[in-house]
């Protein structure tokens, strides 16, 4: 390093750097809008719909309820028959390795386990007042289909109480959606 030279390439470059990455976190807090959202808390997907000419009646609506959460227990088991069926045809197969067999009693086991999970959750939402719930859980978090015209805080935070007990998925990939 010569004598009397202060900053070099290197210095003022890591400067620049640094005073960019400063403005960009500036810019970034100024222009981002707050959403209001805290870690843990639930996100709602609503099935609201705005058809101003559509008018039902109540015994439609009840109709249309019953059947979304029947249908739609019915399609999951009807998916779960057909995955079981596949695994018990995988372990029927002789070409098997072991290593091959134990991973498809695995599936077996997680789709079973999921299966009662499920079933746990949405008694517990039906004994805590939830009229209809349906349960469905994947391999990234778990969707709660619940009755509502609309969940309060304290509905919200029952329900998150009970599904992370169950499955021990975390707060943040829980989703609830209430349904008219």
């Amino acid at each position: 390093m010569k004598k009397g030279k202060v900053f070099g390439k290197s210095q003022i470059a890591v400067t620049a750097m640094v005073l960019a990455l400063a403005a960009a976190v500036w810019l970034n807090m100024k222009y981002t809008p707050s959403s209001g959202k805290y870690l843990g808390e639930a996100s709602y997907v609503s099935n609201t719909s705005s058809d101003v000419g559509a008018v039902q009646t109540s015994a439609k609506a009840d109709a249309k309820d019953s059947d979304y959460f029947t249908e739609v227990k019915k399609e999951r088991e009807t998916a779960r028959k057909k995955a079981q069926e596949l695994i018990e045809e995988t372990l029927k197969n002789d070409k098997l390795t072991e290593e091959d067999k134990k991973s498809a009693l695995a599936k077996a086991e997680e789709i079973a386990g999921r299966i009662e999970s499920e079933g746990n959750i949405e008694a517990l939402l039906k004994a805590k007042g939830f009229e209809k719930t349906v349960a469905v859980i994947s391999d990234t978090g778990i969707s709660v289909v619940v009755k509502s015209d609309g969940l309060t805080s304290a509905q919200t935070l029952q329900i998150q109480d009970f599904v992370p007990s169950e499955p021990n998925i975390q707060l943040s990939n829980i989703k609830i959606v209430p349904i008219k």
